[in-house]
């Protein structure tokens, strides 16, 4: 929030680099909109407001004793009344300003005139890359690639004197004409209290929740981890075009950051390398002690993706930044101007092996107006939690079920998992309160503890295919098929989930013919399937299928190209109607 401000009469005073941050007699008048611009404050002339944002206004400027132009951020005065903040504020911004690092916006100093508390800071000719996401969609690989490698600098060198960002998101990654990134606001600490009204604000989608790390979420303690969770966030919206969470509020988005998995990168753009994929969810884990451990290991990754694609620092050509420097205001960082030229489609990026089937495609969706866009619209609506939420089918949950629930043979130990006093509540307990490595025995304890709660032994069962199909664990997909064809084979849903079991052994067995006829429309109408979760299961066989090899004929990537179109189309028209998310067909 804005504050405005009466200007003194008096000569402004001469700010020192270092000067003290005195919180007392600041005061602002009420009403109307502060605005500086003209005024001088100590060796800086005000030139123009670029942008508001959630710590105050941000200027440009010129410094006179260096005739240069610097940023100012002047922050609002209700948060200078906390010494706390303060003391905290200036110890952080003396420590950004002494890393002095290439791929950091400079703290030139702080600075307070007429009881106006400000940041001089490097200013920086560019775009920031939300506004670049916006016009090009999904980046290519090679920008992508060096955009990263950039980010994971900075942050590396902040960790290594204890400094943490807490806000890594796209906004605060700045971009030059040269391609350069520089990390803007890096060590200015946010107010917690401040975030907490963020969080609970209706109808906010973008901001700090969309890339926060799950233990910022929840208020627990950070460390430099949480920065690379939050970069690979940034990451997997630079490589799809869209971030892996979204929501009504900014509170259901952190809540997703906590206890959903994000969709497979390679669902929404399936040229995607593996080791990219890979590395993206490593610094995307939810628990800090299964992502990357330092920005230095996940950079020795990332240099072994770079050398493999042959991919160089790429540079951010002169045409996509039309119009920087005009002005235009950007809202939370010190970039200058959103890009104002047409929007181009984005280039594929080839794998290693040369353009596969996956490639192929990608290409067609853009022709078909299937861009990546259309996924993340249907995905980014919390389809997944308005089947979870919804009221269970009474009849079906009254049908006896048969002596053997299906995979139960697969883990044997689900037995051991502590027992829940609901199906629903032992469901949460493998989604929330289990390590990774033992997930495969938590939602088998679903139908073991409740095999007659038919709903949620499918929720479970599909989740267990998504874990067996992510591990490319073949032998026992297939085992799993032949038992799901098996069981209960009068509910439309079961036989749906095991249509797409074996798709998923057929994609993983390279039978791309079988996944096509498994997942056409003479087997499995995408018409008929109303569980979200069955269709994005369904996408992700598909990409697999896609990138198992090289399709034979022109027939056969055609095949799997109307199946994906198809199955995005009914995720398209998935709506929710209900508060708690009880979906219905559009």
């Amino acid at each position: 929030m804005s504050e405005s401000s009466e200007q003194p009469d008096s000569p402004p005073q001469t700010v020192g680099e270092t000067a003290a941050w005195d919180s007392s007699g600041a005061t602002e008048t009420a009403g109307g909109t502060r605005d500086l611009t003209g005024k001088t404050l100590g060796d800086f002339e005000v030139e123009r407001l670029l942008g508001r944002g959630g710590m105050g206004e941000v200027y440009l400027a010129r410094q006179i004793s260096l005739n240069r132009p610097v940023a100012l951020k002047v922050l609002r005065t209700d948060m200078l009344n906390n010494p706390t903040y303060l003391s905290r504020f200036e110890a952080e911004a003396t420590a950004v300003a002494r890393l002095n690092h290439p791929n950091i916006v400079h703290v030139y100093m702080l600075g307070c005139v007429d009881n106006i508390r400000f940041i001089a800071m490097e200013y920086v000719q560019g775009t920031n890359l939300r506004e670049f996401l916006i016009k090009k969609g999904a980046l290519d690989l090679p920008l992508a690639l060096s955009i990263m490698k950039q980010t994971g600098v900075a942050i590396g060198a902040a960790g290594e004197i204890g400094l943490i960002h807490r806000d890594i998101k796209p906004e605060n990654l700045l971009l030059t004409r040269k391609g350069q990134v520089k990390v803007a606001d890096f060590g200015l600490c946010r107010d917690s209290d401040a975030d907490k009204i963020h969080l609970t604000q209706p109808g906010v989608t973008m901001g700090t929740p969309q890339y926060m790390s799950p233990e910022q979420a929840q208020g627990h303690a950070l460390d430099h981890r949480s920065d690379l969770y939050s970069l690979g966030v940034t990451a997997y919206h630079m490589l799809t075009g869209t971030p892996p969470f979204r929501a009504e509020t900014a509170l259901a988005v952190a809540l997703k950051h906590v206890k959903d998995t994000a969709v497979r990168p390679i669902v929404h753009r399936p040229e995607i390398p593996a080791e990219l994929e890979r590395l993206v969810m490593k610094l995307m884990e939810k628990k800090p002690k299964d992502r990357y451990q330092s920005a230095a290991e996940m950079l020795r990754d990332l240099a072994k993706i770079r050398d493999s694609l042959q991919a160089t620092t790429a540079t951010i050509p002169d045409a996509d930044l039309a119009g920087v420097g005009n002005g235009t205001s950007t809202p939370t960082s010190t970039a200058v101007a959103a890009p104002a030229s047409k929007p181009s489609r984005t280039q594929a990026a080839a794998r290693p092996k040369g353009p596969g089937l996956g490639a192929r495609l990608s290409a067609v969706r853009l022709s078909t107006g299937q861009t990546t866009g259309l996924i993340s619209a249907c995905l980014a609506i919390g389809l997944v939690w308005g089947w979870l939420t919804r009221e269970p089918d009474l009849i079906s949950e009254s049908t006896p079920q048969r002596a053997t629930m299906p995979a139960l043979w697969m883990v044997p130990e689900w037995k051991d998992v502590l027992k829940q006093n609901s199906p629903e509540a032992q469901y949460r307990y493998a989604q929330l309160h289990v390590a990774k490595t033992d997930q495969e025995g938590a939602w088998l304890a679903v139908p073991g503890n409740f095999p007659s709660s038919r709903e949620w032994a499918s929720k479970a069962y599909i989740q267990l295919a998504r874990e067996l199909l992510r591990r490319q664990d073949t032998d026992r997909l297939r085992a799993f098929a032949a038992e799901l064809r098996r069981w209960h084979s009068d509910r439309m849903h079961e036989q749906e989930l095991a249509i797409i079991v074996q798709a998923a052994v057929d994609a993983l067995d390279g039978k791309v013919e079988d996944v096509i006829a498994g997942l056409g429309p003479k087997n499995l109408d995408p018409k008929t399937v109303i569980d979200p979760a069955l269709l994005e299961l369904s996408l992700e066989v598909t990409a697999q299928a896609a990138n198992s090899r090289d399709g034979e004929s022109v027939r056969v990537p055609q095949g799997l190209r109307e199946i994906q179109a198809n199955l995005l189309q009914r995720l398209y028209n998935v709506e929710l109607r209900e508060p708690l998310g009880r979906s219905r067909l559009g």
